[in-house]
């Protein structure tokens, strides 16, 4: 989907207490072996502040930044992963509630790691259909603090699952960076990778989500060697990075940065930088492998980093991209038009 005066305003994070991954090792949490192979040094752990109240502060930070009142907010999208609070209950009023947004439409988004950027592609398609919404604010927020999740050992091969949230203000009425592109798909033959032979009636006792077990159950269930499961997913993300290329009128080589999911060395250049012809020093993964996988924040928090450290400046084009169970593919290229008037120098 090609955009047209679509603009990021500002950003918003919060991180919790890192636990170095040297730690995790030393106390039987993490397997040394693994560490050493991913070279994921640390993951984020939020022991007092919940999911829904880490949103809210990653939203208040892009709201202070932004220069504008809550109550300039249009539309609210949630992006959330695992557990976001209580059944029958929607953590989107809540935060309109805190923020102090109003009574405005929200909604919540169900789409793993890949949520936040999924939100850019409805907040977007908002705006293009009526002109009473000009502001967007996206969040997302997500913890491994779970009686079902091992954060060290249950998110799969090359991921150490992070506690932590993320915020970004959409705008028509300009900003630090304009969204020239996003484009998203479900590889559907890949559904199953995340469920294995789990069945779909709610279980009376909720089992630990090991995502390794069910990535292997798929593949005997399906007769489809992992390899071949790794390299459809690689296809199918190039092929929505290079639809949003197309439409961005930007070649892989033009990219400043690429920011892609958390996760081991060997995943993110298999994954994006292989395939776009791209070293791995062009990606972001050096600064997030110190935090672990942030569920939908990791793009947001490494696009901070680059704005915040000043690598990344007016006329850079970066592509923000990532995968999520489903078997779901997303991206987006954007360009900085602006320094972000938060920068202090």
């Amino acid at each position: 989907m090609k955009l047209d005066g679509v603009f990021l305003r500002s950003l918003g994070i919060h991180l919790p207490p890192r636990m170095a991954a040297e730690r995790a090792v030393e106390l039987g949490l993490y397997e040394e072996e693994e560490f050493l192979d991913s070279g994921i040094t640390g993951a984020l752990v939020s022991d007092d502040v919940s999911v829904p109240d880490m949103a809210v502060l990653a939203a208040r930070h892009a709201i202070e930044r932004s220069g504008e009142p809550a109550a300039e907010v249009d539309y609210l999208v949630h992006a959330g992963g695992l557990w976001q609070g209580p059944e029958m209950w929607s953590p989107a009023g809540y935060f309109l509630r805190e923020l102090g947004c109003g009574n405005i439409p929200a909604l919540e988004i169900r789409q793993g790691c890949n949520g936040l950027l999924a939100g850019i592609e409805v907040a977007a398609g908002r705006f293009a259909v009526t002109d009473d919404c000009r502001t967007a604010l996206i969040t997302a927020s997500g913890t491994a603090n779970s009686p079902i999740v091992d954060r060290w050992r249950g998110g799969g091969p090359g991921v150490v699952l992070s506690d932590g949230a993320s915020a970004l203000m959409l705008s028509k009425r300009g900003g630090f960076a304009e969204v020239r592109a996003v484009n998203s798909m479900f590889v559907a033959e890949l559904e199953g990778m995340h469920r294995g032979r789990e069945s779909l009636f709610e279980p009376a006792v909720r089992r630990p989500i090991e995502a390794t077990a069910m990535m292997l159950d798929f593949a005997e269930a399906s007769n489809r060697p992992f390899a071949d499961t790794s390299a459809l997913i690689a296809k199918s993300q190039l092929e929505v990075i290079n639809a949003s290329l197309d439409e961005a009128g930007v070649t892989a080589p033009e990219l400043a940065r690429v920011i892609y999911v958390n996760l081991a060395r060997h995943v993110v250049e298999y994954m994006v930088m292989r395939p776009l012809g791209l070293p791995l020093d062009r990606s972001c993964w050096d600064f997030g492998r110190q935090y672990g996988h942030l569920g939908a924040s990791d793009q947001v928090v490494s696009l901070d980093h680059l704005l915040t450290t000043g690598q990344v400046g007016p006329g850079d084009h970066i592509l923000l991209t990532g995968g999520a169970p489903g078997y779901a593919v997303t991206s987006a290229v954007i360009t900085v038009v602006d320094r972000p008037s938060w920068l202090t120098d």
